[in-house]
Order: structure tokens, then C-alpha cells, then sequence
């Protein structure tokens, strides 16, 4: 498990979402609740598009730090999905 598996995983034919749901049912622990697939995918397309600073929101009744918006970047490093950010390795 980890950065390496990330990478396998970003590699395959899978969907994106696919690829997400993977990675965060067996490639982190704990899992991450498949509830937060679609913000992650939002914050790898604004993150591989340069906008890290933009504000994603969280499901309902979900809060990061007492706020139910993040930014992407935050997304993308407290999820670990680096191996998804165009020239990333």
C-alpha cells in the first residue's frame, strides 16, 4: 500500500472515479468514506489545471477543520493523490 500502489492504480483502464474508489477502499487506511470520490476528482482537475487555491466543497454534514469547504491542494496532499497530478511520478 501506498505511493507506489497510487501509481499502479492511476496506470490501469479504470475510470477515474474508479481508480479514486480503489484507492481509497484499498490503498488507504483507514478507508476513506467513497463519499468523498467527487470532491477528490474535483480537486485533482483543478489541481492539474493550476487552480490550487480553489475551494471545494464537502458533502453534507462534512467539515474540515470547522469549515465545509477545502482547497484542492489540501485535498490532494491529505488524500494522497499525487500519483493523479499531470506530471507527477
Amino acid at each position: 500500500m501506498g505511493a507506489r500502489t497510487s501509481q499502479e492504480i492511476a496506470n490501469t483502464d479504470l475510470t477515474l472515479n474508479q481508480q479514486i474508489s480503489w484507492h481509497f477502499s484499498g490503498n488507504c487506511y483507514p478507508p476513506v468514506p467513497q463519499f468523498m470520490v467527487e470532491p477528490a476528482i474535483e480537486a485533482i482537475n483543478a489541481c492539474n489545471e493550476g487552480d490550487y487555491d480553489l475551494e471545494i466543497a464537502l458533502p453534507d454534514g462534512v467539515e474540515f477543520r470547522g469549515s465545509s469547504t477545502v482547497s484542492a491542494s489540501k485535498i490532494v496532499d491529505s488524500l494522497r493523490l499525487d500519483a493523479w497530478l499531470v506530471g507527477e511520478e
